[in-house]
C-alpha cells in the first residue's frame, strides 16, 4: 500500500516543538503563531494516524512512537541542508576540478595555476590525472583538457592550444639527419596506439610507413620528451615542448608539421552555470587572447 508523506514543513515544526519540550518556544524559533504550530503538529499526526506528542499544563512530551520518529526526522533535515548547502557552495564556487594529464598539468596548467586563483579568489583547484576519459565519469570532474580533433560526443568543446605536431630530436641526433628519409636509420618514440601519429606523420613528409626505423613505445608524454632530449630516438610533439625548444635541447629537423590538433577544454554544457566553471572559461579565454589567439 502507498503512503504519501505530509508536507515536510509539518516535520520540521515537529522536530522544533520536541527540542525545545514547548508550542511557545517552537512558535518563537519558527515565526509562526503558537495557534499554526499547534495545527501543523495535529495535522501531522491525523496524516501519520499516529500521536506524536503528549501536552501537559507544564510540558510536552513524546510518545513512543514520537521518540522514534524523531531521529529520522532530525537525521533527514540535516542531511538535506547540507546537501542544498553543497550544492549552493558548488554554484557559487568551491572546488573546480578538472582531468588533464600530468604532461598538460606540468607544462601549461601548474605555471597558470596562480593567475587563475587570483582571477577567482575563493575557488579551489583539484586535478585529476588521466590519459584517455575525456571525462572520468558524471560528476567526478568540472572539466577536462583534452589532446585531440575537438570532437567528443555529448560534450562541449573549446580550443585551447593549438597544437600541430612535429618531429624533434636533440642537437647531435640532427646533425645526423639532411633529409626525412634519414630517419629510418633512428628510433622513433611513439605513443600508445591508437594515439601515435607517426605514420600520419611519415606520410604528410612523403614517406612510407612501412619503411619507418625501430619504434619504442613510451607511454608517458614527459618520459617521451626526456629519451629525445636524451638522444634515444625523435618524438613527435606538440607545443608544450616550447622549454626544450628555447633551451637548445630539441630540435625540428624539418619544417614539417600535422595540422588540425590541439588541446581542449571539455565539459557537459549544464556545467557552465557552476561559477568556478565558468570562471575557468572566462580566464582561458583572455589567457588565449592574450596570446593572440581566438578561443573557439
Amino acid at each position: 500500500m502507498s503512503f504519501r508523506l505530509p508536507p515536510l514543513n509539518a516535520f520540521r515544526v515537529f522536530e522544533a516543538v520536541a527540542r525545545h519540550e514547548s508550542f511557545t518556544k517552537a512558535a518563537d524559533e519558527l515565526f509562526l503563531s503558537q495557534g499554526a504550530v499547534s495545527y501543523q503538529i495535529k495535522s501531522l499526526e491525523e496524516k501519520l494516524d499516529m500521536t506524536l506528542l503528549l501536552r501537559s499544563a507544564r510540558a510536552v512530551t513524546l510518545t513512543a512512537e514520537g521518540s522514534r520518529l524523531l531521529p529520522v526526522v532530525r537525521s533527514a533535515l540535516r542531511r538535506l541542508q547540507e546537501e542544498i548547502a553543497a550544492i549552493k557552495a558548488e554554484r557559487e564556487g568551491g572546488t573546480l576540478t578538472i582531468a588533464l594529464s600530468t604532461y598538460v598539468a606540468t607544462r601549461w596548467l601548474s605555471p597558470r595555476i596562480t593567475d587563475f586563483l587570483e582571477a577567482a579568489p575563493g575557488t579551489k583547484i583539484q586535478l585529476q590525472h588521466s590519459l584517455d576519459d575525456p571525462l572520468p565519469g558524471p560528476g567526478s570532474a568540472d572539466l577536462g583538457i583534452r589532446w585531440g580533433h575537438g570532437a567528443w560526443a555529448g560534450l562541449q568543446a573549446k580550443l585551447l592550444i593549438p597544437s600541430p605536431m612535429q618531429a624533434y630530436c636533440s642537437p647531435a641526433l640532427a646533425a645526423e639527419i639532411a633529409r626525412p628519409a634519414d630517419i629510418a636509420r633512428f628510433t622513433l618514440l611513439r605513443e600508445e596506439p591508437p594515439f601515435d601519429l607517426w605514420e600520419a606523420w611519415l606520410e604528410c613528409a612523403g614517406l612510407d610507413p612501412a619503411v619507418a626505423g625501430p619504434s619504442q613505445i613510451i607511454s608517458d608524454s614527459n618520459v617521451r620528451v626526456q629519451a629525445a632530449v636524451d638522444h634515444q630516438g625523435l618524438v613527435l610533439a606538440d607545443v608544450l615542448v616550447a622549454p626544450e625548444i628555447e633551451s637548445g635541447r630539441l630540435v625540428a629537423p624539418f619544417d614539417i608539421a600535422l595540422d588540425g590538433w590541439g588541446y581542449y577544454l571539455l565539459y557537459e554544457a549544464a556545467m557552465a552555470e557552476k561559477t568556478a566553471v565558468s570562471a575557468f572559461l572566462d580566464w582561458a579565454r583572455n589567457e588565449k587572447a592574450a596570446n593572440g589567439l581566438r578561443f573557439r
